[in-house]
């Protein structure tokens, strides 16, 4: 019987796919928000020991090494198939850099070359503002210009995401927070793969493979693809 909570007695047995649909649900939102928690601590204490600016250095290897790994990771599990922006877009919706509410993101799909996002609301946005448009900048600026064509050509090498506004906010109070295009285009020169990337793919939890689930379900559906480069018109 599946559990819609962990109350009661305490299970050495207990398997996340123990719970109900409700819990797990539930878990994944509280998951997506911890790994903003996570980030917040690791930084500040960056930025108490080291200043802003190393902050900012260090957020961008941070998600160059890591969203191309856990996005194919993601794309396997969930059959996310082809690569055109409908493909970029599925993979933010289950990105955990865009946990969903504290992150309240809206899509556009235009078509499989072009499209938009927006963020209604930001949390990291209302984080940062309190301290000042330097601050504001080194995320909204420095640090996604430096990692959002990374994250896009995961799925498509000739990906790229420019901001149609951003942050700092004109009028102030603005919303949406930001609004972002995606474009794929023959002319677009890919980023290639950074080298703090390639060092994270030797890692164990890059390379860590899930067992099967208990009742014998494989972690990656039995129909595994090979992404394959889009042909573009």
């Amino acid at each position: 019987m599946s559990r819609d909570d962990y109350s009661g007695a305490f299970d050495p047995g207990f398997r996340f796919e123990d719970l109900s649909k409700a819990a797990l649900v539930r878990l994944v939102r509280e998951y997506a928000l911890i790994v903003h928690l996570l980030d917040r601590s690791s930084l500040i204490a960056v930025g108490m020991k080291y200043g802003q600016e190393a902050v900012e250095e260090i957020a961008v290897q941070e998600w160059r090494g890591a969203s191309p790994i856990y996005t194919q990771r993601i794309r396997e599990i969930m059959r996310i198939e082809g690569d055109g922006v409908s493909a970029i877009f599925k993979c933010l919706q289950l990105d955990p850099g865009f946990a969903q509410h504290y992150m309240d993101v809206e899509y556009e799909l235009i078509d499989e070359s072009h499209g938009f996002f927006q963020l209604r609301t930001c949390g990291a946005l209302l984080d940062v503002e309190p301290f000042g448009e330097r601050a504001v900048r080194g995320m909204c600026h420095h640090i996604e210009d430096g990692t959002f064509d990374w994250t896009a050509q995961a799925v498509n090498p000739r990906a790229r995401i420019r901001p149609v506004h951003r942050p700092p906010r004109v009028p102030g109070g603005r919303v949406p927070h930001c609004r972002w295009e995606v474009v794929i285009d023959d002319g677009t020169e890919p980023v290639g793969e950074a080298p703090i990337t390639a060092m994270t793919r030797a890692t164990t939890a890059a390379r860590f493979r899930f067992p099967p689930m208990s009742d014998g379900t494989p972690h990656v559906p039995p129909d595994e693809f090979t992404p394959r480069e889009r042909s573009h018109p």
